[in-house]
């Protein structure tokens, strides 16, 4: 026999009753190393040096915000290996 959920127990978890959850603003370090096949500690250095994208520090947990992500990667984008990256 199952048992069926109330609608007060449902009401209390926002993403049962929204069948689509909110986009995410931002993400950790880890994720976007991963994106870009990089170390995390390579993400600590471009930071340490202002290298990167931009980023927001909260205590000690580090997250960059995806438009900000994705701008960066529309500046770094080149068309050909003669382009300089950094100015």
């Amino acid at each position: 026999m199952q048992k069926q959920v109330s609608s007060v127990q449902s009401a209390r978890n926002p993403y049962r009753t929204h069948p689509n959850p909110p986009a995410r603003l931002a993400i950790d370090e880890t994720e976007l190393a991963n994106r870009w096949g990089l170390s995390v500690k390579t993400l600590r250095r471009w930071r340490q040096n202002a290298l990167g994208p931009i980023f927001c520090k909260m205590g000690s947990r580090v997250t960059y915000l995806i438009v900000e992500v994705e701008a960066y990667e529309r500046r770094v984008s080149r068309h050909s290996t003669f382009s300089p990256v950094y100015q």
